[in-house]
Protein backbone atom coordinates (compact mmCIF):
# COMPACT_ATOMS: atom_id res chain seq x y z
CA UNK A 1 0.00 0.00 0.00
CA UNK A 2 1.38 3.64 -1.15
CA UNK A 3 2.28 5.48 1.79
CA UNK A 4 0.00 8.55 2.50
CA UNK A 5 3.10 10.90 2.04
CA UNK A 6 3.22 10.77 -1.43
CA UNK A 7 0.36 12.57 -1.46
CA UNK A 8 2.14 15.72 -0.80
CA UNK A 9 5.03 15.03 -2.95
CA UNK A 10 5.17 17.18 -5.98
CA UNK A 11 9.19 16.94 -7.52
CA UNK A 12 10.47 13.98 -9.41
CA UNK A 13 13.53 14.34 -8.07
CA UNK A 14 15.13 12.87 -4.76
CA UNK A 15 16.56 16.26 -3.35
CA UNK A 16 12.74 17.49 -3.90
CA UNK A 17 11.34 15.36 -1.43
CA UNK A 18 11.58 16.39 2.97
CA UNK A 19 11.58 13.30 3.65
CA UNK A 20 14.72 12.09 1.28
CA UNK A 21 16.75 10.46 4.26
CA UNK A 22 14.20 7.75 4.19
CA UNK A 23 14.06 6.73 0.78
CA UNK A 24 15.73 3.60 -0.39
CA UNK A 25 15.30 2.30 -3.92
CA UNK A 26 13.85 -1.42 -3.78
CA UNK A 27 16.91 -3.11 -4.02
CA UNK A 28 18.42 -1.37 -1.50
CA UNK A 29 15.93 -1.87 0.75
CA UNK A 30 16.34 -5.86 0.25
CA UNK A 31 20.03 -5.14 0.68
CA UNK A 32 18.82 -4.00 4.50
CA UNK A 33 16.70 -6.99 4.27
CA UNK A 34 13.37 -5.91 3.42
CA UNK A 35 10.51 -5.99 0.79
CA UNK A 36 7.88 -3.79 -0.61
CA UNK A 37 4.68 -4.73 0.94
CA UNK A 38 3.36 -4.21 -2.61
CA UNK A 39 3.79 -3.40 -5.83
CA UNK A 40 2.29 -0.30 -6.08
CA UNK A 41 4.28 1.23 -3.07
CA UNK A 42 6.77 3.74 -3.92
CA UNK A 43 7.58 6.42 -6.23
CA UNK A 44 9.90 6.70 -9.16
CA UNK A 45 11.92 9.61 -9.09
CA UNK A 46 14.86 10.70 -10.67
CA UNK A 47 18.29 10.70 -8.39
CA UNK A 48 19.20 13.94 -9.51
CA UNK A 49 19.22 16.38 -12.08
CA UNK A 50 21.39 15.56 -13.83
CA UNK A 51 19.96 12.18 -14.62
CA UNK A 52 18.58 11.01 -18.22
CA UNK A 53 16.54 8.52 -19.37
CA UNK A 54 11.92 7.95 -19.92
CA UNK A 55 10.15 7.51 -16.60
CA UNK A 56 10.12 3.24 -17.04
CA UNK A 57 13.61 3.32 -17.09
CA UNK A 58 13.85 5.23 -13.28
CA UNK A 59 14.62 3.12 -9.71
CA UNK A 60 11.26 3.48 -7.41
CA UNK A 61 11.95 4.71 -4.07
CA UNK A 62 10.13 3.83 -1.41
CA UNK A 63 9.32 4.93 2.43
CA UNK A 64 9.96 2.93 5.67
CA UNK A 65 6.21 2.28 6.06
CA UNK A 66 5.70 0.64 2.69
CA UNK A 67 8.21 -1.89 3.33
CA UNK A 68 8.56 -5.20 5.09
CA UNK A 69 10.54 -7.46 7.06
CA UNK A 70 11.75 -10.51 4.25
CA UNK A 71 13.08 -13.83 4.99
CA UNK A 72 16.54 -15.17 3.80
CA UNK A 73 13.90 -17.33 1.03
CA UNK A 74 12.12 -14.43 -0.39
CA UNK A 75 15.43 -12.43 -0.27
CA UNK A 76 17.57 -15.44 -2.37
CA UNK A 77 14.45 -15.48 -4.72
CA UNK A 78 14.52 -11.57 -5.14
CA UNK A 79 18.61 -11.32 -5.52
CA UNK A 80 17.95 -14.60 -7.73
CA UNK A 81 17.36 -12.78 -10.98
CA UNK A 82 20.33 -10.78 -10.64
CA UNK A 83 22.64 -13.60 -9.64
CA UNK A 84 22.02 -15.15 -12.75
CA UNK A 85 22.87 -11.81 -15.08
CA UNK A 86 26.11 -11.38 -12.84
CA UNK A 87 27.20 -14.97 -13.75
CA UNK A 88 25.92 -14.89 -17.28
CA UNK A 89 27.76 -11.51 -18.06
CA UNK A 90 30.97 -13.15 -16.16
CA UNK A 91 30.60 -16.09 -18.11
CA UNK A 92 30.40 -14.11 -21.43
CA UNK A 93 33.60 -12.22 -20.34
CA UNK A 94 35.07 -15.27 -20.05
CA UNK A 95 34.26 -16.27 -23.02
CA UNK A 96 35.73 -13.26 -24.94
CA UNK A 97 38.65 -13.74 -23.12
CA UNK A 98 39.60 -17.04 -24.24
CA UNK A 99 38.53 -16.42 -27.78
CA UNK A 100 41.28 -13.25 -28.10
CA UNK A 101 43.54 -15.67 -26.42
CA UNK A 102 43.21 -18.01 -29.31
CA UNK A 103 43.30 -15.07 -31.18
CA UNK A 104 46.38 -13.49 -30.05
CA UNK A 105 47.84 -17.16 -30.14
CA UNK A 106 46.52 -17.47 -33.76
CA UNK A 107 48.46 -14.42 -34.90
CA UNK A 108 51.57 -14.93 -33.10
CA UNK A 109 51.63 -18.61 -34.63
CA UNK A 110 50.66 -16.67 -38.58
CA UNK A 111 53.19 -14.07 -37.65
CA UNK A 112 55.69 -16.93 -37.06
CA UNK A 113 54.82 -18.95 -40.14
CA UNK A 114 55.17 -15.77 -42.20
CA UNK A 115 58.63 -15.23 -41.03
CA UNK A 116 59.62 -18.49 -41.70
CA UNK A 117 58.38 -17.80 -45.20
CA UNK A 118 60.18 -14.77 -46.04
CA UNK A 119 63.55 -16.42 -44.87
CA UNK A 120 62.44 -18.70 -47.73
CA UNK A 121 61.35 -16.60 -50.30
CA UNK A 122 64.37 -14.43 -49.61
CA UNK A 123 66.89 -16.87 -49.96
CA UNK A 124 65.35 -18.04 -52.91
CA UNK A 125 65.76 -14.17 -54.54
CA UNK A 126 69.82 -14.04 -52.92
CA UNK A 127 70.12 -17.21 -55.31
CA UNK A 128 69.11 -14.94 -58.72
CA UNK A 129 71.96 -13.19 -60.39
CA UNK A 130 71.90 -9.74 -60.52
CA UNK A 131 72.15 -9.13 -64.26
CA UNK A 132 74.98 -6.32 -65.03
CA UNK A 133 72.52 -4.69 -67.27
CA UNK A 134 68.90 -3.97 -67.22
CA UNK A 135 66.18 -4.70 -70.26
CA UNK A 136 63.65 -1.96 -69.98
CA UNK A 137 60.22 -1.31 -67.84
CA UNK A 138 58.30 -3.22 -65.84
CA UNK A 139 54.65 -2.45 -64.45
CA UNK A 140 53.23 -4.23 -60.90
CA UNK A 141 50.37 -4.55 -59.48
CA UNK A 142 49.02 -7.04 -56.06
CA UNK A 143 45.98 -7.94 -54.55
CA UNK A 144 46.36 -8.67 -50.83
CA UNK A 145 44.92 -10.24 -47.66
CA UNK A 146 44.67 -6.47 -45.85
CA UNK A 147 46.92 -3.09 -45.95
CA UNK A 148 49.80 -3.61 -43.85
CA UNK A 149 52.69 -5.39 -45.39
CA UNK A 150 54.60 -7.56 -42.66
CA UNK A 151 51.03 -8.61 -41.38
CA UNK A 152 48.78 -9.48 -44.39
CA UNK A 153 50.38 -11.30 -47.49
CA UNK A 154 50.56 -11.03 -51.46
CA UNK A 155 46.98 -13.00 -52.66
CA UNK A 156 47.70 -11.65 -56.65
CA UNK A 157 50.79 -10.45 -58.12
CA UNK A 158 50.75 -9.48 -62.00
CA UNK A 159 53.61 -8.08 -63.63
CA UNK A 160 54.10 -6.43 -67.31
CA UNK A 161 56.20 -4.68 -69.83
CA UNK A 162 55.79 -1.65 -71.23
CA UNK A 163 54.28 -2.99 -74.12
CA UNK A 164 51.70 -4.83 -72.45
CA UNK A 165 53.47 -7.72 -72.40
CA UNK A 166 52.37 -10.23 -69.72
CA UNK A 167 54.88 -11.49 -68.13
CA UNK A 168 53.75 -12.71 -64.38
CA UNK A 169 50.17 -13.32 -63.33
CA UNK A 170 49.67 -15.60 -60.65
CA UNK A 171 47.46 -15.91 -57.43
CA UNK A 172 49.44 -17.06 -54.16
CA UNK A 173 47.90 -19.70 -51.62
CA UNK A 174 48.59 -17.01 -48.07
CA UNK A 175 49.30 -18.63 -44.69
CA UNK A 176 45.78 -15.93 -43.35
CA UNK A 177 42.57 -18.38 -43.49
CA UNK A 178 40.33 -15.42 -44.52
CA UNK A 179 40.71 -11.77 -44.94
CA UNK A 180 36.97 -10.88 -45.47
CA UNK A 181 37.42 -7.02 -45.91
CA UNK A 182 40.55 -7.26 -48.49
CA UNK A 183 37.90 -9.99 -50.17
CA UNK A 184 34.87 -7.53 -50.23
CA UNK A 185 37.07 -5.09 -52.92
CA UNK A 186 39.54 -7.52 -54.40
CA UNK A 187 36.87 -10.46 -54.50
CA UNK A 188 39.47 -13.20 -53.80
CA UNK A 189 38.22 -15.87 -51.71
CA UNK A 190 40.00 -18.93 -49.97
CA UNK A 191 38.62 -20.87 -52.49
CA UNK A 192 39.96 -19.55 -55.34
CA UNK A 193 43.21 -19.52 -53.86
CA UNK A 194 43.18 -23.13 -51.87
CA UNK A 195 45.04 -24.35 -54.36
CA UNK A 196 47.37 -22.08 -55.93
CA UNK A 197 51.27 -22.19 -55.61
CA UNK A 198 52.57 -20.61 -52.56
CA UNK A 199 54.87 -17.15 -53.26
CA UNK A 200 58.19 -19.78 -52.32
CA UNK A 201 57.45 -21.66 -55.35
CA UNK A 202 57.71 -18.74 -57.82
CA UNK A 203 59.90 -16.44 -55.93
CA UNK A 204 63.37 -17.74 -58.27
CA UNK A 205 60.44 -16.66 -60.96
CA UNK A 206 59.43 -13.50 -59.88
CA UNK A 207 62.96 -12.41 -58.74
CA UNK A 208 64.20 -12.90 -62.07
CA UNK A 209 61.58 -10.64 -63.91
CA UNK A 210 62.43 -7.83 -60.84
CA UNK A 211 65.94 -8.01 -61.38
CA UNK A 212 65.75 -6.92 -65.37
CA UNK A 213 64.23 -4.19 -64.14
CA UNK A 214 65.45 -0.40 -64.50
CA UNK A 215 62.24 1.41 -63.67
CA UNK A 216 59.42 -0.25 -61.57
CA UNK A 217 55.71 1.70 -62.64
CA UNK A 218 52.93 1.36 -60.62
CA UNK A 219 49.63 3.02 -59.19
CA UNK A 220 50.42 3.58 -55.25
CA UNK A 221 53.37 1.10 -56.30
CA UNK A 222 54.98 1.72 -52.90
CA UNK A 223 52.11 0.16 -51.22
CA UNK A 224 52.98 -3.21 -53.87
CA UNK A 225 56.78 -2.82 -53.49
CA UNK A 226 56.57 -3.30 -49.91
CA UNK A 227 54.94 -6.32 -50.13
CA UNK A 228 56.70 -7.70 -52.39
CA UNK A 229 60.05 -6.82 -50.06
CA UNK A 230 57.52 -7.80 -47.16
CA UNK A 231 57.35 -11.56 -48.87
CA UNK A 232 61.31 -11.55 -49.25
CA UNK A 233 61.87 -10.47 -52.69
CA UNK A 234 64.12 -7.88 -53.65
CA UNK A 235 64.22 -5.01 -54.94
CA UNK A 236 67.23 -4.07 -56.63
CA UNK A 237 68.61 -0.46 -55.91
CA UNK A 238 69.20 0.31 -58.76
CA UNK A 239 65.66 0.03 -60.00
CA UNK A 240 63.83 3.28 -60.36
CA UNK A 241 60.53 3.42 -58.53
CA UNK A 242 57.42 5.54 -60.28
CA UNK A 243 54.48 6.00 -58.80
CA UNK A 244 51.76 7.65 -61.33
CA UNK A 245 49.13 8.52 -58.41
CA UNK A 246 50.92 11.53 -57.04
CA UNK A 247 51.80 12.61 -60.75
CA UNK A 248 47.72 12.36 -61.56
CA UNK A 249 46.74 13.88 -58.39
CA UNK A 250 48.44 16.87 -59.41
CA UNK A 251 46.70 16.68 -62.92
CA UNK A 252 43.09 15.49 -61.43
CA UNK A 253 43.74 18.60 -59.53
CA UNK A 254 41.25 18.23 -56.53
CA UNK A 255 43.07 20.11 -53.63
CA UNK A 256 42.86 18.81 -49.57
CA UNK A 257 43.37 21.35 -47.65
CA UNK A 258 43.50 19.26 -44.73
CA UNK A 259 47.15 17.91 -46.38
CA UNK A 260 48.18 20.91 -47.91
CA UNK A 261 48.30 18.79 -51.35
CA UNK A 262 46.18 17.25 -54.21
CA UNK A 263 44.52 14.75 -53.28
CA UNK A 264 45.19 11.33 -54.69
CA UNK A 265 42.76 9.43 -56.26
CA UNK A 266 41.38 5.74 -56.92
CA UNK A 267 43.14 3.92 -60.24
CA UNK A 268 39.46 3.53 -61.89
CA UNK A 269 39.11 7.38 -61.80
CA UNK A 270 42.77 7.46 -63.46
CA UNK A 271 41.62 4.90 -66.01
CA UNK A 272 37.98 6.44 -66.73
CA UNK A 273 40.17 9.84 -66.75
CA UNK A 274 42.12 8.81 -69.61
CA UNK A 275 39.19 6.52 -71.35
CA UNK A 276 40.84 3.58 -70.82
CA UNK A 277 38.56 0.04 -71.98
CA UNK A 278 38.41 -2.27 -69.59
CA UNK A 279 37.56 -4.75 -72.42
CA UNK A 280 35.54 -7.24 -69.71
CA UNK A 281 38.40 -7.14 -67.19
CA UNK A 282 37.55 -5.78 -63.91
CA UNK A 283 39.52 -3.31 -61.29
CA UNK A 284 41.16 -4.83 -58.41
CA UNK A 285 42.24 -7.53 -60.52
CA UNK A 286 45.97 -7.55 -60.17
CA UNK A 287 46.73 -8.01 -64.07
CA UNK A 288 43.57 -5.67 -65.18
CA UNK A 289 45.10 -3.01 -62.99
CA UNK A 290 48.99 -3.51 -64.78
CA UNK A 291 47.04 -2.77 -68.31
CA UNK A 292 44.99 0.05 -66.88
CA UNK A 293 48.25 1.90 -65.45
CA UNK A 294 50.33 1.25 -68.35
CA UNK A 295 47.95 2.93 -70.02
CA UNK A 296 47.54 5.91 -67.62
CA UNK A 297 50.99 6.24 -66.93
CA UNK A 298 51.90 6.69 -71.41
CA UNK A 299 48.94 9.31 -71.30
CA UNK A 300 50.82 11.00 -68.29
CA UNK A 301 54.27 11.64 -70.03
CA UNK A 302 53.01 12.28 -73.25
CA UNK A 303 50.71 15.12 -71.52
Amino acid sequence: MKSIRWSSSKSIFVSGQEFRDELKTKRQWAKAGYLPISEDCGKKLRPSRWSTGSIDTLPRYLLPEEVRAASADELAAYFQPERERKAAKAAERRAKLRIEREREKEQARLLRAMAEQQDKVHTIAQSVDLTPETFGVIVIDTETTGLYAGEDEILQLSIISENGEKLFDSYFRPLHKTWQEAQAVNHISPEMVADAPTIADRAAEIQRIINSADKIIGYNTYFDVNFISAAGLIIPKRAEIIDIMPMFAEIFGEWSESHGDYKWQKLTTCAEYYHFDWSGMKAHDSLADCFATVHCYKHIICS
